[in-house]
This record gives C-alpha cells, structure tokens and sequence, in this order.
C-alpha cells in the first residue's frame, strides 16, 4: 500500500472506556499478540500514518515520502531506531505503550501517582477480563513465569555477581532455529523465554476476548519490551567483560519485571491464583 492511499485512510480512534472501575470494557476487535512481523508492520505503518499525515490528492514522490515518515518519527519523539527499528518493529512486542504514546515510562513513572502515564490508564482503567480467561491464562503460563523468575534471580544473577561471562550469555540466549541436520537448533534460556509467556499472560489477564489493546496491556508490553532489552545489555556486558554494566542491567531488568508483577497482581485474585513474589535479591 503506497504513503498516498495510507493518507486519505480515516485516523485511528482506539476505543477506551472511562472510569476507574475493573468491570469497566471496550468491544473493539480484539487485537492478538501472537502476530506475524509484516502484519505487525502493516498495522504500524498504518497507525503512524493516520495521526499525523493529512489527506492528498495525488502520488507523493519517493523523497516526499521519505520527508513525511521522518516528520512523523520526529513528532513521536524518536523511536529509537538502532535498538527498537522506525516502527518498534524489533522489539519484542512492537504495539507498545511508548510505540502509541510516545512515552518510555521507568519502571518508578508506570506505578507513580499524579504521572503521565496513571493518566492514560485512568483512560482506560484495568479492563474486565472474565475469572475463567484469567484462570486459565495463569494455569498455562505462571510455570513458565515462575521458572523464569527463578532463572532471573537465581543462576543469572549469580553468573553476573561472579562474572562468569560464558554462564551470562548461556542465561541470556535468545534461542536459534535449527537449519536441517547442518545447524541444531538451540534453545532460549528461561529468563529469555518467560518475556514472551508475561506478554501472553498480560493479553489474558489485562483484556477480555473481545476487547482492542487496552492501555493496561500497553504497558504491560511495554514493561516486559525493557526487560528484554536489559538482556540484551547482559549479554553485550559479558561479551565486553564489563562487570559494571552488567550488573547495572541486571538491576533495570528486575524493575521492569518487578513494575509488571505488579501490574498483573492487581488482576490475580484468589480464584485466578496466588500472586507473583516480587525479585528482593541484589547484585
């Protein structure tokens, strides 16, 4: 689809519901996590598009084109393109609270009163999801949750306390796919792995089925998208030998994990399951 026809496309409204109470729900299309990159990039691209481009009448030139998606990057604030892509495409889950709003909340801003960010939930307050949705997402994923915190606070951080750079980067592996019996393919690590289980619990536990992206797991996304990229620096850390910043790493990804425990218990009652310990541990 050409920047042309893109433009004259009517904005984007996301629907949101008001009030601060949990039976509060939207009923737009629901949107699904588990979606391919070009889909993903399609609905981007067609966000980004529709705030900010007015509508012509004719083909925009490929320079004019260029000049139109720099104005609107610009406009967002900056996407961050070597580590998060023009579109937030490379993070791990690219419709995120910074890809809509512009903001890259610390982990002290998402739970902050009087913040930007208590704003827009007070938006669109914790959503209804039903107990039995809720229920059943913690049944499928708090293992995975609970082996990945358990990887986090256990063998990482005792990698990273003793700079063991080889345990850090096995901790820290993405995982790779195999290619036939030339190339076996490896595995993610726990702490790797869980980033995608939080992402589908929040999309259980933060929305009903029949809800769009609410603002709640907007954040959620963005809260596991950090922690994914404090891994990252572990492992850019242990392959530099860099003691200091590894740990200084370790520390942001436990705020981020720790601000989306925090998000999700509030949903977590005693007919869905017991709520997540928060990490204490230090490095």
């Amino acid at each position: 689809m050409s920047l042309a026809v893109l433009c004259v496309l009517p904005a984007y409204r996301p629907a949101v519901c008001s009030g601060l109470r949990p039976s509060a729900r939207c009923s737009s299309p629901c949107a699904h996590l588990d979606m391919s990159r070009a889909h993903a990039l399609r609905i981007s691209s067609f966000a980004l598009a529709s705030w900010a481009l007015p509508a012509v009448a004719r083909e925009l030139t490929p320079n004019e084109q260029r000049q139109a998606l720099q104005a609107i990057v610009e406009k967002r604030g900056d996407l961050d393109p070597g580590r998060r892509g023009n579109f937030n495409e490379k993070a791990l889950f690219s419709e995120d609270f910074y890809f809509k709003y512009g903001l890259r909340p610390t982990p002290q801003e998402a739970t902050a009163s009087g913040s930007q960010v208590e704003a827009k939930l007070k938006e669109q307050e914790l959503p209804f999801s039903p107990v039995q949705r809720r229920y059943t997402g913690y049944q499928k994923f708090a293992p995975r949750i609970q082996e990945g915190l358990a990887a986090y606070s256990g063998e990482l951080r005792l990698a990273i306390a003793k700079g063991d750079w080889e345990a850090i980067l096995a901790a820290t592996e993405k995982g790779k796919r195999g290619q036939g019996d030339a190339v076996k393919a490896v595995s993610p690590a726990p702490a790797r792995s869980v980033a995608r289980a939080y992402g589908l619990f929040a999309n259980t536990a933060l929305q009903s089925e029949n809800d769009s992206t609410t603002t709640a797991n907007l954040l959620a996304r963005h809260l596991v998208n950090e922690y994914y990229f404090a891994l990252d620096d572990m492992a850019t850390a242990a392959m530099e030998k860099d003691s200091a910043a590894a740990k200084v790493a370790w520390k942001r990804g436990k705020e981020y994990v720790n601000a989306y425990l925090a998000l999700v218990n509030q949903v977590i009652s005693a007919k869905v399951g017991e709520k997540f310990a928060l990490i204490d541990a230090t490095v």
